[in-house]
């Protein structure tokens, strides 16, 4: 298995390519499957956050760059939405110099599937009195959310 080099926040990573698509490669082990409802899956406690394989990334230029665009952007989503603050990572030299569009943000070509991280991600038009995005919270017992890591750093989780 890889080393895990260090911890960062997914907000800090890059994404390598302008888009993505809504479903996970043929040669992964979640081959076919929608990134939304992976992240539903998250959301809901159906599968863990450990489930998801480490990504890995090239430090250049002073950036932390991903070619795992698809992990990436479910990593993202927790993140804002208080369910990680950081991820294990793997460092390495290059990745495909096909991915070379640099950017913290990228577009989902297509639907991504899902519906409850649907909900917490436009929180203008929801109904709901859970914010998830109340940083200074400590009453985040009371959030139906909350599935025991969501305001633990991962690093203190131990492979």
């Amino acid at each position: 298995s890889d080393l895990i080099n260090m911890w960062l926040a997914p907000s800090e990573i890059y994404y390598s390519q302008d888009s993505i698509s809504t479903r996970f490669g043929k040669s992964t082990e979640h081959a076919g499957v929608l990134i939304g409802e992976t992240l539903d899956d998250i959301l809901s406690g159906t599968i863990s956050i450990y489930d998801i394989d480490t990504i890995e990334v090239v430090y250049r230029d002073g950036d932390y760059i991903s070619a795992d665009n698809r992990r990436l952007w479910i990593f993202k989503k927790l993140e804002k939405f208080g369910e990680c603050k950081e991820i294990p990572v793997t460092i390495v030299d290059e990745i495909s110099s096909l991915k070379c569009a640099v950017s913290l943000s990228i577009d989902v070509r297509g639907n991504p599937g899902g519906h409850l991280w649907r909900t917490l991600d436009d929180s203008s038009s929801s109904s709901s009195e859970e914010e998830t995005d109340t940083s200074d919270s400590d009453d985040s017992d009371d959030d139906t959310l909350s599935r025991g890591f969501a305001n633990i750093s991962l690093s203190s989780y131990r492979y």
